[in-house]
């Protein structure tokens, strides 16, 4: 088959979308299938596969969902359509935003796959507008949600079918390090520097740990917004390091050398690819207790929940597991197999049996 994705976000922009969908390309032509994406201009040097993108137009950072998110502007319907329609699957992800998602649905005349990646509180916008956006959401031919709260989020003004299937894991690249090493305590944020992602809850209870575990470090792995400023004590300042934006190839390593993962994000997370790259690598997991991290954690079964911006919680977990190698075994034997679950491999089949389904002449 010939496969276009469609997204308002992709390489240089880094983030779980990004992430998705060069994994989901490289297994599709894995398989055979002939697959090309198609995005914005975006600034940046990380491209890691310019030769199978197709860039129109110019990118614009906006705030929304307690986050940031971008658009596309200055592309015109006809260039779309005469792109779009060379193809045999037009898969759009994102959200049905009036930008790329929206004029490719104007324009396609193919079979439509949408994917539903964020969970985004109730919008003012989507219910002002969602009569208008109707006629293009009728010509989804196959909806996919991410997670249940990414399907409850946008069912909540478009009603309809949506099979869930999950975000992925490269569980060739992310695999547990050696185990007769000694690591130090390193324990590893990964996200961007954002007030949902909740960065500074995991900083303010680093003191309390120090109490503990003297020698413990943080390391935070992601950029963010420049006018987001951390609080830092002086206690704990030198026992922080920030290696800014990782290019994907290099997260496993810094993964495999890390002794715990926490994402304390407060909102607005339908999955959390992060988590599962951390189990693939044999790395326990503390997540906070919400929605989205609850489709993939199972509290003290592959790893430990914590109450949303609780940073004495977060403080007291990370101490039960370093002190404790029971439960830190325990731990990371649950999230090695919950990892297995959601490899690509079996994800990107589960997607192409999907296409499959919603037009059986395709195969």
């Amino acid at each position: 088959m010939r496969i276009l994705f469609v997204s308002d976000i992709y390489y240089p922009h880094i983030g779980g979308v990004s992430e998705h969908i060069c994994n989901l390309a490289n297994h599709f032509e894995g398989m055979g299938h002939k697959v090309s994406i198609l995005t914005a201009n975006i600034h940046g040097e990380l491209k890691p596969d310019e030769e199978r993108v197709i860039r129109l137009g110019k990118s614009a950072i906006i705030p929304a969902n307690r986050s940031c998110s971008r658009i596309t502007y200055g592309v015109s319907t006809d260039k779309i359509s005469r792109i779009v329609n060379k193809y045999d699957i037009v898969h759009i992800h994102g959200t049905l935003a009036p930008t790329l998602p929206l004029l490719t649905l104007m324009t396609s005349r193919r079979t439509n796959i949408f994917t539903f990646h964020p969970t985004f509180e109730p919008s003012l916008l989507f219910e002002v507008s969602k009569g208008y956006l109707r006629r293009y959401f009728d010509r989804i031919n196959g909806k996919i949600a991410v997670s249940k709260t990414a399907r409850d989020s946008i069912f909540r003004y478009f009603p309809g079918e949506y099979r869930i299937i999950p975000n992925g894991v490269d569980t060739e690249r992310f695999t547990p390090g050696d185990a007769s090493r000694k690591f130090p305590k390193e324990i590893l944020f990964v996200g961007r520097i954002e007030p949902r992602k909740g960065l500074q809850y995991l900083i303010d209870a680093l003191p309390l740990v120090k109490k503990e575990i003297d020698d413990v470090h943080l390391t935070v792995v992601g950029g963010g917004y420049k006018e987001m400023r951390l609080r830092i004590s002086d206690e704990v300042k030198d026992s922080i390091r920030f290696l800014g934006f990782v290019e994907p190839g290099h997260l496993s390593e810094i993964f495999k050398g890390s002794s715990l993962f926490v994402s304390p994000a407060i909102s607005g997370e339908s999955f959390g690819i992060v988590l599962i790259e951390a189990m693939a690598s044999g790395v326990p997991v503390i997540a906070s207790d919400i929605p989205g991290y609850r489709c993939v954690i199972e509290d003290r079964k592959n790893g430990l929940l914590v109450s949303p911006g609780d940073h004495k919680e977060i403080a007291e977990s990370i101490v039960k597991i370093m002190k404790n190698d029971n439960l830190r075994c325990s731990l990371i034997e649950g999230g090695l197999k919950s990892a297995a679950r959601y490899s690509w491999k079996k994800v990107s089949k589960e997607i192409l049996d999907f296409y499959y389904e919603v037009n059986p002449s395709l195969s």
